[in-house]
């Protein structure tokens, strides 16, 4: 111990100095017996924390020994993390770092894809992600300097058994695949490479491996001709109800529309709800006859999910008109396609009732679906997880049966070729093991008939299959 005491303020006393060094030591408070310690690092700042050590409120030497060992570890701590290139000052949580990654991936967020920045839903799946992370910490905002990391390794498996429990506050819905759950570590693995950047950590996590199934496993459902008719005859049914309120009415009907315009359009919806009026277009190379249904949809890249601009050419022109009039946009004369007066044309095309200059909200689209859904689920859907998106699928599904080449396929719905063919091309193999059954099961009851085998009937083998 130094000769006497160094210098003590007034919220100091029984003040010493850890390893000789100016900018540690421990020290009590006025009426206290509990040893403190006292930190500081250039540029980082100060920290002040308790030792645990409980001393004596005169007593200089008492539990001495205990807070400068205590002291002298933590100093020895920051002078290594200071060394490895890390913050030796950490005085904030998980969470709260949590909030710093997204308000930096915030400042990412452009109105379509473009290399380096993010879209508005990306940022959205991003939060979603993170706060998956705080209930597998069971909301506790821990240092980040105690973290457990031996516990993060089975984040994965951690997501794969969990149950929903509405009455459990960090209750999490399952996911629905492997794939879901590597779309999470991929947000997850991120905000961790944020915190190695921003010196808080030495390196990135490991978790355990998990195999993500591939496209071909991972396919959309999508609805056969025969589910698809039935579906929107059923909303067309439930667009038209007579009990509904005006606004109701009018949402369900934009919705029923925005169906068959997607199915129709091959549009995601996204796009769908991206449009404005000045994006229809006329297509003034195709027949006047055929004007009257077909017509051109100019998808703007801040429209779409990808990000590249594409000119479409769909079989829509009634279900436009349709969504217009219930709209209240009076028709402009002698004007082409979609004859909207100028000052509509920036107006969004599913808009809000009453209010044709804002965007149909996603609240709508959210109570709409649950309607469909359970009208059409337990009829027709059985266990195919039909969404918004499975009538673009199915669009597409219905495009490669009537033999649409997949080039111009893929330049319709704006998406790649080796997409299309992993997750929508599914018609060409699926018809080709049909036929192969259907060519089978014929060779052999011909043979059965050629060969007179009277023991069995023919027709009843075919009893119960429908033919058609």
């Amino acid at each position: 111990m130094p000769k006497g005491r160094p210098t003590e303020g007034k919220w100091v006393k029984h003040k010493i100095h850890i390893l000789d060094k100016r900018n540690c030591y421990i020290y009590k408070r006025p009426r206290s017996s509990v040893w403190q310690y006292y930190l500081q690092v250039d540029g980082e700042g100060q920290l002040r924390r308790s030792t645990g050590v409980e001393g004596d409120i005169d007593d200089i030497n008492v539990g001495q020994a205990e807070a400068k060992e205590f002291a002298q570890q933590k100093l020895l701590e920051s002078m290594a993390k200071t060394m490895g290139g890390m913050r030796a000052i950490v005085t904030k949580g998980l969470f709260d770092l949590m909030d710093e990654f997204l308000e930096e991936e915030r400042k990412r967020i452009k109105p379509y894809n473009q290399r380096g920045f993010i879209v508005e839903e990306t940022w959205r799946v991003k939060a979603h992600h993170l706060n998956l992370l705080r209930k597998f910490y069971k909301m506790v905002n821990q240092p980040i300097d105690k973290l457990n990391y031996d516990k993060l390794y089975d984040y994965p498996y951690w997501r794969s058994i969990t149950t929903c429990n509405k009455l459990n506050p960090i209750a999490v819905k399952p996911p629905k695949t492997q794939h879901a759950i590597c779309g999470e570590l991929t947000t997850i693995r991120s905000y961790f490479a944020y915190l190695v950047r921003k010196k808080y950590i030495l390196k990135v996590p490991e978790f355990r491996k998990i195999v993500r199934e591939s496209k071909k496993d991972n396919r959309r459902d999508y609805l056969t001709i025969r589910e698809y008719n039935q579906t929107r005859n059923t909303i067309g049914a439930w667009a038209r109800s007579k009990t509904a309120t005006p606004s109701q009415q009018y949402n369900r009907q934009v919705l029923y529309n925005s169906i068959l315009i997607m199915t129709n359009s091959l549009l995601r919806v996204g796009t769908l709800r991206n449009l404005v009026w000045s994006d229809l277009d006329v297509a003034e190379n195709i027949p006047k006859d055929e004007q009257k249904r077909h017509h051109l949809i100019r998808v703007r890249k801040e429209a779409c999910k990808v990000g590249t601009k594409r000119t479409v050419l769909s079989p829509t022109v009634e279900y436009f008109d349709r969504i217009r009039k219930l709209a209240g946009i009076p028709k402009k004369p002698k004007s082409k396609f979609p004859h909207i007066p100028d000052e509509y044309l920036n107006y969004p095309i599913l808009s809000k009732w009453n209010h044709p200059d804002l965007r149909l909200g996603d609240g709508t689209f959210y109570r709409g679906w649950l309607d469909i859904k359970a009208k059409c689920k337990s009829r027709y859907w059985g266990q195919k997880n039909i969404t918004w998106y499975s009538f673009r699928h199915s669009g597409i599904s219905f495009a490669v049966e009537r033999g649409v080449q997949l080039i111009t396929l893929a330049n319709l719905a704006g998406t790649g070729l080796k997409e299309l063919e992993l997750v929508y091309y599914h018609h060409e193999e699926e018809s080709r093991k049909t036929w192969e059954a259907i060519n089978q099961n014929r060779v052999f009851f011909d043979r059965l008939k050629n060969e007179n085998k009277d023991l069995i009937d023919y027709d009843n083998l075919l009893d119960g299959v429908e033919t058609a």
